[in-house]
């Protein structure tokens, strides 16, 4: 992705200022921390995955800090930069916590994160295309969304399959997001830019 699609010039009055279409630094770093700790979090509690209900709590708690940040990636936004698909990714995240209590089987759960990895990871792609350079690695993101919710279907009657996909899905993105924050050529900041 060029440089060009992630700055964008506006002119205010007599002055033109640079405007980065990506969520500050921050708040770029800070998603990529939760989605790393929820992956931990299902990684390190291994023991615990054989009771239904607690794979249903890690994850239920997983997709609604996904949409908090979701929703902290819009709201940080300036208003020249701000984009629609942070808040869509929050609200189908923060709807996905709201429906998966009402499901009480392993195949109901299945499906909600199949249905929300699915979501998400067609957001992420439209944004790509229609928005270019506001958000970060859509493509990867988007992949592994359309990967999580592919192998979520498969594994559908397997609550500790779909919960250790949904870890894995959390880690590589959590990953990649944070490594794409600190990649200075991503983030619109030439060399010329930094000694200035």
């Amino acid at each position: 992705m060029s440089v060009s699609a992630q700055r964008e010039t506006v002119t205010t009055g007599s002055a033109q200022e640079s405007v980065s279409r990506l969520a500050p630094r921050g708040v770029r770093i800070a998603r990529a921390i939760v989605l790393f700790a929820v992956g931990m979090i299902v990684t390190f509690s291994a023991t615990m995955h054989s009771n239904f209900n607690f794979d249903f709590l890690v994850t239920a708690g997983g997709l609604a800090i996904i949409g908090i940040m979701h929703l902290v990636e819009w709201f940080a936004r300036k208003d020249e930069a701000r984009s629609v698909m942070p808040l869509l990714l929050g609200l189908v995240s923060l709807v996905a916590t709201v429906v998966l209590p009402m499901t009480g089987e392993v195949v109901g759960y299945a499906i909600i994160v199949a249905v929300w990895a699915l979501i998400s990871g067609l957001l992420e792609f439209v944004a790509m295309v229609t928005q270019p350079g506001t958000r970060q690695d859509p493509a990867l993101i988007g992949a592994a969304g359309l990967l999580l919710a592919i192998l979520v279907l498969l594994a559908r009657n397997d609550a500790v399959a779909v919960l250790g996909f949904f870890g894995a899905y959390t880690i590589i993105a959590g990953v990649f997001l944070g490594i794409a924050a600190f990649d200075s050529k991503r983030n619109g900041v030439s060399a010329a830019q930094k000694s200035e």
